[in-house]
């Protein structure tokens, strides 16, 4: 009996189908990402070495500390993450009312409205000098924007945090990427919060949270606000 010869198989769409597998599983297949905090970063500026720059007071400081086993030191003080929007609060909003000021939370400044419109005018004489100075454009939109929320006020007053107030908040290498989040979420939560009593103080009980950014009117508002609680963090280098 004659054997028979076996047929080959066909296996030219077997790339194919391989390939189109591989996109079907590109496609479908999910991947966990680390969810980053935006921020913007500085821009660098060249400062005249003659230019004498603000002193940075104890009481401007409000500090955060994070060690290696995620404790925390808030002012000095050792504490837990729940006191620190408490803490973080009165520190702002100590002397935000009160020409009384405690020597030991954030000064506050009153600007009026005439005083600013003098300022504003000399500076933008001093840019009109030397157009290319970039410490006279930004004195000169400083008080722009100081100017601006000078308008909406009933009385042409309010209150300003100093300028060099900021919360600094450090950490060290073993520090986990978890208790550093948490600390940065109740950082932002207390900004906003008080952002919000500010905003229903100044805007006939509108809230923060419904300011829309893409809205050209609520854009003004929302640079109103910076003026008036400003979010500044400083983060310093992290070390061992």
């Amino acid at each position: 009996m004659a054997r028979r010869e076996l047929e080959e198989i066909n296996a030219g769409s077997m790339a194919d189908i391989a390939f189109l597998l591989l996109i079907f599983f590109i496609v479908t297949t999910t991947m966990d990402l680390e969810a980053g905090i935006p921020k913007t970063l500085p821009m660098k500026v060249e400062i005249d070495p003659n230019i004498e720059l603000p002193d940075v007071r104890k009481r401007d400081i409000f500090s955060i500390n994070i060690n290696a086993e995620d404790n925390l030191l808030i002012e000095g003080e050792a504490a837990q993450i729940k006191d620190l929007g408490p803490m973080l609060a009165e520190y702002y909003t100590a002397n935000m009312y009160s020409l009384e000021s405690k020597p030991e939370h954030a000064e506050y400044i009153l600007r009026d409205i005439n005083e600013v419109r003098a300022e504003l005018a000399a500076a933008r004489q001093t840019l009109a000098e030397n157009e290319d100075d970039i410490i006279s454009k930004s004195n000169v939109s400083k008080l722009e924007k100081r100017l601006n929320v000078c308008e909406v006020m009933p009385d042409g007053k309010f209150m300003e945090i100093h300028e060099t107030a900021a919360i600094q908040l450090k950490q060290k290498a073993g520090t986990s990427y978890g208790r550093y989040i948490e600390v940065q979420n109740e950082i932002g939560k207390t900004v906003n919060e008080i952002k919000t009593k500010r905003c229903k103080d100044v805007f006939n009980g509108l809230s923060f949270a419904d300011l829309d950014p893409k809205n050209e009117d609520d854009q003004e508002k929302l640079k109103i606000l910076d003026i008036l609680v400003p979010s500044r963090l400083l983060e310093p280098e992290i070390t061992n």
